[in-house]
């Protein structure tokens, strides 16, 4: 593989491969050459790695649905005092990840436990705490309060004054007197235990639930949002902002606690073994057979009630012909070439004494880019040239209505030796799937 370095940083890195580092080249005795030596192989091993990186990775703007440059720009300013990709740095900061991420696995289990009702008790509790924050909001307020004291503090102080043993459940009360256990910090899991490769397991479970979710919400929502069908999208742009429309009327005088409170206990209950089994078997019986025909008369409304006959954006494209006089005694002129300037007195052409630039002949002229002439278009010559003169701002010029050509004019009032008129054709934009 040939490797050309591009930056500064790629520079550094062949030169720290090459030749070392200063640190690695200085051992103070045999023992540390020798450790010097196996931290320079774990130095140069990294470098490549970065390097084969730095090569083989696509650019953003080659990978479909990649960042912009403009966003790169931003990310990399964002990031400037952040540490660079390397491989070790990502496996520490995994490793140090994965020994403490177990609290979010825990937390998102027992949420579960309780959607599935895996214990009732705990999934009416729960639904009677949230009826309460629908039905009183200022509650809310002292949620985080209430959590650090029911979910740190009194859990703690039980765990440095532990209850007598009983034979018979009952509720934890903490034992009178001076604390009987130490006090238990949270740390991090071991590495290779347990916990830690229990973590690992539901790490890589949500990596790939995080991609099914991603690529299901892609797939739904990008046929009726990127316009790629604009009658699809444009009908559903427009139910959208009909129904926002009306929600914004009607939205202050809805009972939303009510309809929160309904919504939360509907939606838990949906969960329950017996609710999930009947769902599913009135979506087969009632609901599966009637989706491809609601689909239909989607599709068919579309298709009648969306009409887009838009014409092809357009523009007038101009360009100058320019014509020198041969001979100041005599009114003859040379055909020069066609501008898109005008090349006025006051222009930056000629004030740096450059010669115009242009085409030859009128067909060598192209359309802008995006752009192309309109099919039945030709070039016309612009019958009003007074207007563009002014519009121009050009100064020391002579208008002649009549042949439509504009002429320098010198300070003794005679007619200079460029003169030039503009002719305009109409240009369509292109379509995003024409050449």
């Amino acid at each position: 593989m040939n490797y050309a370095p591009r930056t500064l940083r790629e520079f550094s890195a062949l030169k720290d491969i090459l030749y070392g580092s200063d640190d690695a080249t200085s051992p103070s005795s045999s023992h540390d050459s020798s450790g010097s030596k196996e931290s320079r192989k774990d130095h140069i091993t990294d470098k490549l790695l970065e390097l084969l990186f730095a090569s083989a990775l696509p650019t953003a703007d080659a990978v479909n649905g990649g960042s912009t440059m403009t966003d790169v720009a931003e990310r990399l300013q964002d990031q400037k005092n952040r540490p660079a990709f390397s491989v070790p740095v990502m496996g520490r900061n995994f490793s140090r990840l994965n020994a403490r991420i177990g609290v979010v696995f825990r937390l998102q289990f027992k949420i579960r436990r309780i959607l599935i009702w895996r214990n009732p008790n705990h999934t009416f509790s729960a639904l009677a705490i949230y009826s309460f924050l629908c039905l009183y909001p200022f509650l809310l307020i002292l949620f985080p309060v209430v959590v650090v004291l029911l979910g740190f503090m009194v859990p703690a102080f039980v765990q440095r004054h532990p209850p007598p043993p009983s034979p018979l459940p009952s509720f934890p009360v903490p034992s009178e007197g001076p604390p009987l256990a130490e006090a238990r910090e949270p740390r991090p899991v071991p590495e290779l235990s347990r916990d830690f490769l229990m973590n690992m397991r539901d790490v890589q479970n949500a990596m790939d639930d995080f991609t099914h979710a991603y690529d299901k919400i892609v797939g739904t929502l990008t046929k009726p949002t990127n316009f790629k069908d604009e009658q699809y999208s444009s009908a559903v742009y427009l139910a959208l902002l009909v129904v926002g429309a009306v929600m914004f009327v009607i939205s202050p005088y809805l009972p939303w606690r009510h309809i929160f409170l309904v919504w939360g206990w509907a939606v838990v209950t949906m969960g329950h073994p017996k609710a999930r089994r009947l769902l599913k078997s009135s979506h087969d019986m009632y609901v599966s057979p009637r989706e491809h025909q609601l689909s239909n008369l989607f599709d068919a409304w579309v298709q009648k009630d969306i009409v887009l006959d838009e014409l092809p954006e357009q523009r007038h494209v101009e360009i100058f012909e320019l014509q020198r006089q041969k001979n100041s005694d005599v009114d003859e002129w040379d055909d020069w070439l066609f501008s898109a300037a005008p090349y006025d007195a006051l222009s930056p052409q000629r004030a740096s004494k450059q010669r115009p630039q242009g085409v030859r002949f009128l067909d060598e002229v192209l359309p802008p880019v995006g752009w192309k002439f309109g099919q039945n278009s030709a070039w016309k010559l612009d019958l009003r040239p007074a207007e563009w003169v002014l519009q121009r701002s050009v100064v020391g010029a002579d208008v002649d209505n009549n042949s439509k050509w504009v002429y320098d004019t010198t300070l003794s009032g005679r007619r200079g030796e460029w003169r030039r008129r503009r002719w305009l054709r109409v240009c369509e934009r292109h379509s995003a799937g024409e050449e």
